[in-house]
């Protein structure tokens, strides 16, 4: 009973790898990226025309390349506007998923931006033991004290530079299906 079982629970996890295999199929794709684009709002702009290619790479600033093929490749420009230092377009995955392909990417940040994301809040207590009172060694300023100025920022850090517009653009070799966009945030 117990070998039937496991051959049951083998074959179960066999046929949904198989079953999600066909469900997500990876896609090739070829991707240019840069901080400089023209354009100073965010949008993901899908082209499918040699017209469209061309019009992706002049919000860049640039000579569209000579590879694009109409009815065989579509691209996808993705533009984060106006940024700081540091930041960037990271594609993540390109996916067919059922009748559509899904391309998918973050917006990259400076590290300690990216860091500060994943730090989890510290615990702190709110309320004291059970007379609901404050905690312990807690005080409160007075209603007449004088509100105080934050300090300034550190000295050691960098100025923030000139504004950037971070881009990507994105030619998939595939034409027989629509593109859906997705921004992942932050992990």
């Amino acid at each position: 009973m117990f070998k039937v079982k496991s051959l049951y629970l083998t074959l179960v996890v066999a046929l949904s790898t198989i079953a999600s295999g066909v469900s997500a199929q990876t896609i090739e794709i070829r991707q240019w990226r840069g901080t400089a684009a023209v354009v100073r709002q965010p949008e993901q702009v899908v082209a499918s025309t040699l017209a469209e290619w061309r019009s992706l790479w002049a919000r860049v600033g640039a000579r569209a390349p000579d590879i694009f093929e109409p009815g065989r490749t579509n691209a996808v420009g993705i533009f984060l506007g106006l940024r700081g230092q540091g930041y960037g377009v990271n594609v993540l995955s390109a996916v067919r998923r059922r009748d559509r392909i899904m391309l998918v990417f973050e917006e990259r940040g400076p590290t300690d931006f990216m860091m500060a994301q994943r730090v989890q809040p510290s615990a702190r207590a709110v309320m004291g033991g059970p007379g609901l009172g404050p905690p312990p060694g807690a005080s409160f300023a007075p209603p007449s004290a004088a509100l105080t100025a934050p300090p300034p920022p550190s000295a050691n850090r960098p100025p923030p530079g000139p504004p950037t517009s971070p881009w990507a653009i994105v030619l998939i070799n595939r034409a027989d299906l629509p593109v859906t966009v997705e921004q992942r945030l932050f992990r």
